[in-house]
């Protein structure tokens, strides 16, 4: 054995595998050592390079800790307001609503964020192959109490229209463009059956699925084109709040290259990710306490300085 573990960091990695509920395959898997090797660690009986595994634990929760800040971080920008609204409108009025924009102007920001401040209503995104009957029965079981569900005396759909009725709730669908029209056809279904809410949000080829279907058009009772709502000078507000609230050490040196950042394909997805790199390099020699030079790097290594306005 090549050192004594630190009582510390076992703690904290034990902490880590509990409010995660990991497997200690799936533990190890992050940390890159066996189940086995963990497992011993964990028991206080370690083998092997215990300072070398103790480093790679730190970098992990430290890279954990990083991930749970962004994630929790919100900032107001008018393409999330108009989002927001829209959102009321839709549930006040129980009509199923579409929100569309640019890929990158901060539509799923405005979904997690509305999630996290209401409770009661349902939030999934739909993946890709994952957007037709069956696929949207799925992401709305995910937000519903299925524990009283009874395969062999009552279909799913059936249980959760039973579910929803007359609840007021509402349903986001983010990536709303790759629900298919069979999925289109059961939310439709699923609203007339019981008054429940959806906001259909995603990018401007959500429109296509609609066009030469005048039933399912007229189906929506709200549209709304957030970058129609959005126009003017929003997208350097919303880069500054976002590296003020991501990065506010280096709001002085970065604001406005991170403003032309935001202005090019993806927009507030693109400087999203920029700034997480960012933030990395600094933390290395090579660009330690420099903000802007780790920052134009981000941008080289992820492809955004060759990217169209």
């Amino acid at each position: 054995m090549s050192g004594k573990l630190t009582p510390a960091t076992r703690d904290a990695l034990a902490m880590y595998q509990e409010e995660n509920a990991l497997t200690l395959k799936q533990l190890g898997a992050q940390v890159g050592r066996s189940e086995a090797f963990v497992s011993r660690y964990l028991s206080g009986k370690p083998e092997g390079d215990v300072a070398a595994f103790e480093k790679a634990v730190s970098d992990m929760l430290a890279n954990a800790k990083r991930k749970r800040a962004w994630g929790e971080v919100f900032f107001h920008t008018d393409a999330i307001s108009a989002c927001e609204t829209a959102f009321g409108i839709i549930r006040e009025a129980s009509d199923v609503g579409l929100i569309h924009g640019a890929a990158g102007i901060g539509k799923t920001t405005a979904c997690k964020k509305y999630a996290k401040e209401n409770s009661t209503m349902i939030f999934f995104t739909c993946t890709e192959g994952n957007g037709s009957y069956h696929g949207i029965i799925n992401g709305i079981a995910t937000g519903i109490d299925m524990r009283k569900w009874n395969p062999a005396t009552v279909k799913r759909s059936t249980f959760i229209r039973e579910k929803l009725d007359g609840s007021g709730r509402l349903i986001i669908i983010d990536n709303a463009q790759r629900v298919t029209l069979s999925g289109l056809r059961f939310i439709f279904d699923l609203h007339d059956g019981t008054g429940v809410s959806v906001a259909l949000v995603g990018n401007p080829e959500v429109l296509d699925k609609l066009r030469g279907s005048d039933q399912m058009t007229s189906r929506i009772g709200f549209k709304q084109d957030i970058g129609e709502v959005v126009k003017g000078n929003w997208l350097d507000r919303a880069a500054g709040d976002m590296v003020a609230a991501m990065w506010p050490v280096a709001l002085a040196d970065i604001g406005r290259l991170a403003s032309e950042s935001a202005r090019k394909q993806g927009h507030l997805r693109t400087l999203n990710k920029q700034l997480k790199i960012a933030i990395r390099l600094c933390e290395t020699p090579a660009f330690a306490g420099n903000c802007a030079k780790a920052f134009v790097q981000a941008r080289h290594l992820i492809g955004a300085d060759t990217s169209d306005e």
